[in-house]
């Protein structure tokens, strides 16, 4: 049986989307005749409410026979595995985002290093991922790859944290990078040299993979997404954590925005409209 690829960008705890797409890419593979090698571009941890289920999922790997799962490693799930293991190496700002990751063991911050077996098994297992997989013709990475670099002597940080320097070079590549790591809007980017499949699935509701069939006719990726409701609390999250760094408090005002968008008595788009009056970057 051949085997058509797939390939699944960010996922940040959001274990409805990818069960929806999960199924989705199994139907469509039974479509093809073939068994699916789907490859998942990192990121599976923070931001989302299900990171704990969304690493089982993955570690129990593909449910029909024939397919089989391809981890890689990202910056979130290195930065989860540092705290879990170290307690160190963790920037002020990740804390932000690791609450809900915690949250979906049970747990506080105050209770996280080393305090729990699943969350230990957890770390190993994301520890264990690599971060590349190449076929050939496509290299897989969560972040992407420095230009004028040979593929064998890229550096670990630039494979999953890169974003300028990759994502602004046009010219030719060793193989065509499929990446996440950078969120560019709720549909996926195609270019001669990348294909990029980060739709911000915490934020957008909206999970991509995208389909590398080598027998259809144009060789060009199709995709499939799994669509949801964005995630409330982790938009506002990331909005406090923009202003954390920006060294502002949060105003009463702009929290009571928060708490508007929160309980659904306004949207994304009037959340961000208030904001901005307000002078902040949410």
């Amino acid at each position: 049986m051949r085997t058509v690829t797939y390939a699944i960008g960010d996922i940040h705890g959001r274990l409805d989307l990818l069960e929806r797409l999960l199924a989705a890419v199994e139907a469509d593979a039974a479509e093809r005749g073939a068994a699916a090698k789907i490859v998942f571009t990192g990121d599976y941890v923070d931001r989302g409410p299900a990171s704990r289920g969304v690493i089982e999922r993955v570690m129990a790997g593909a449910r029909r026979p024939g397919d089989r799962f391809v981890p890689l490693r990202g910056n979130h799930d290195d930065l989860f595995v540092s705290a879990v293991t170290r307690g160190d190496g963790v920037p002020d700002w990740a804390w932000t985002l690791y609450a809900h990751t915690v949250e979906s063991y049970g747990l506080t911050i105050a209770t996280l290093r080393g305090r729990d077996a699943e969350l230990r098994r957890h770390a190993a297992f994301l520890a264990s991922l690599p971060l590349t997989h190449d076929d050939g013709v496509h290299l897989f990475v969560h972040a992407g790859i420095r230009p004028g670099v040979p593929l064998e002597r890229q550096d670990p940080e630039d494979l999953t944290w890169i974003r300028e320097e990759f994502l602004s070079f046009e010219g030719p590549l060793p193989r065509r990078v499929v990446h996440g790591h950078t969120i560019m809007g709720d549909r996926p980017v195609v270019t001669p040299n990348r294909i990029s499949i980060d739709t911000g699935a915490f934020r957008s509701g909206i999970l991509t993979a995208a389909v590398l069939d080598p027998e259809a006719p144009s060789r060009e990726p199709a995709f499939l997404q799994a669509v949801g409701e964005p995630d409330r609390p982790a938009l506002v999250r990331e909005a406090r954590l923009v202003e954390s760094i920006a060294g502002r408090p949060v105003s009463p005002e702009l929290q009571a925005v928060f708490d508007d968008f929160v309980e659904g008595r306004i949207d994304l788009v009037e959340m961000e409209r208030r904001g901005r009056r307000l002078g902040a970057a949410v």
